[in-house]
């Protein structure tokens, strides 16, 4: 009731004139009944009136922050042979819709090749190296021999960086000496010795035991050879130009994304030996995550620059009202563009002539695809007390305006299935081949060697198999191994 209204109810009842002291009292209980009155309907009106702005607020502000994101996908989610890219979930406020980026054909090879060839654990990422959308990101482990191997990583093994970086650091050693020390492809350093060992001897710590030959920096890239990395990480590069440029491409650094990665790790060298191991990757102490690689393979397609990665593209509820949108963002670019194209050059020189060779042979050949521009980097390594073997591969391809990136790890046991690098070239194919989807499938593509079981004893790395055959040069001098431009050129 308005204030009128009351004055005019007053008005209408008729009273007899009472004492003047009951007059004054009347008044008094007639004014403290009005003020009441008018501050009931005062704290109303206020109360109506911020309610109705508390509502404006809730429909401007998002349901669904990107702290949430992870809460919507369950444990295991990416282990799903079939992960689907739009999915429902039910929240405290009502059912939301969320749209990731996964391509299922890619997830769905990835994961088939996993069980195929079972490895005890075996975890790969296919990246959109120009937005850092998430194609695909796949888990595999072989029944409890692959969980009790890592049980702190079985959630998702893509974002676990308990895994030894090995070669891919050469990645990182590489793009140092280009970028700090003026290296070129072409530049070279002399190597002693086995090039898959790492001794004193060779890295000029103690007295030589072999002769040296000169070997240039594209060939070393691409068959991996330990002493030229350990000469530049002991000579050439100091730890604080070796730490900026890892830092540029993320190590020690906790990556964004739309679930939580752990940060992938640096060794802290002590002497000069250490150093070498660092630059080298001849250690367990340097650990890095499957997606990380991807995203330093990223680098190379994207003309040196680390996109964010994200794995959904939008969260919408019931009524298809927009809660959450994704936004591309730049993370790093660690190198200029000169750098960059140099960097590029000797990981195509890994697909071509190097350790990977054999598992992108089938792209070089046919027509449809030899004309894709491909690269990456191998690693192997022992885990730590010889519980098994650590396979990576980490590279991107390239047609056209697509550009992906991807990282494959395989760990094995006695039995060597098949390497990362195969797997990587069917997750290239399978991204690229999205215009000529006839060139896909597994039935068109190289099929890896037939695996041998060597129990409890693990083989030489891929690298050091593959450089015996396609480097294992006739007997000549040093300084002709060194000027021989075809060995420069093929290896041999």
């Amino acid at each position: 009731m308005r204030l009128d209204q009351v004055k005019t109810v007053v008005k209408k009842i008729a009273l007899p004139a009472p004492p003047s002291g009951i007059t004054i009292l009347s008044g008094v209980i007639l004014l403290v009944f009005v003020a009441a009155l008018t501050g009931h309907t005062a704290y109303w009106w206020i109360g109506k009136k911020r309610q109705q702005e508390k509502l404006a607020e809730a429909v401007d502000k998002p349901l669904v922050t990107a702290a949430d994101i992870s809460s919507l996908f369950e444990r295991r989610f990416f282990y799903q042979k079939e992960v689907p890219p739009v999915f429902t979930k039910a929240l405290s406020f009502g059912e939301v819709t969320v749209a990731t980026t996964i391509q299922p054909r890619v997830q769905e090879h990835l994961h088939n090749l996993f069980q195929k060839y079972a490895p005890l654990i075996a975890a790969g990422v296919v990246l959109d190296a120009r937005s850092g959308a998430v194609l695909a990101m796949a888990n595999y482990t072989k029944g409890s021999a692959g969980r009790e191997l890592l049980p702190d990583g079985e959630d998702n093994y893509c974002l676990y960086a308990g895994f030894p970086a090995a070669s891919l650091i050469k990645i990182i050693t590489a793009a140092a000496a280009l970028e700090i020390k003026g290296f070129s492809p072409e530049q070279t350093l002399p190597v002693a010795g086995r090039y898959h060992t790492l001794y004193r001897s060779q890295l000029g710590l103690d007295k030589p035991l072999h002769r040296a030959e000169q070997v240039p920096l594209s060939k070393a890239f691409a068959l991996s050879i330990n002493p030229f990395f350990g000469v530049l990480g002991t000579t050439y590069l100091s730890d604080a130009a070796f730490t900026k440029i890892a830092q540029g491409f993320l190590f020690n650094t906790q990556i964004p994304f739309d679930l939580p990665v752990q940060p992938s790790t640096l060794m802290q060298p002590h002497d000069d030996f250490e150093r070498a191991e660092r630059a080298s990757g001849y250690n367990t102490q340097t650990m890095i995550s499957p997606l990380h690689a991807a995203l330093i393979a990223s680098l190379a397609a994207n003309e040196g620059t680390i996109m964010q990665p994200y794995l959904v593209e939008r969260v919408t509820d019931s009524a298809g009202k927009e809660l959450y949108s994704k936004s591309i963002t730049t993370l790093s670019s660690p190198l200029s563009s000169a750098s960059v194209q140099q960097l590029r050059t000797l990981m195509q020189a890994t697909v071509r002539t190097g350790t990977a060779r054999g598992a992108f042979a089938y792209l070089r050949a046919r027509r449809e695809t030899n004309d894709w521009v491909t690269g990456g980097k191998t690693g192997s390594i022992d885990l730590p007390g010889h519980r098994g073997r650590c396979d990576w591969f980490a590279g991107f391809g390239q047609d056209g305006e697509t550009r992906i990136a991807v990282a494959c790890i395989l760990i094995h046991g006695a039995n060597r299935t098949v390497r990362s690098s195969y797997v990587a070239s069917q997750a290239v194919l399978a991204c690229l081949a999205e215009k000529n989807p006839g060139l896909f499938g597994d039935q068109h593509a190289v099929r890896p060697r037939k695996a041998t079981a060597k129990k409890d004893s693990f083989s030489p790395p891929t690298e050091q198999r593959v450089a015996k055959k396609s480097f294992k040069a006739k007997k000549r001098r040093p300084s002709q191994h060194a000027t021989t431009p075809r060995d420069t050129a093929t290896g041999g």
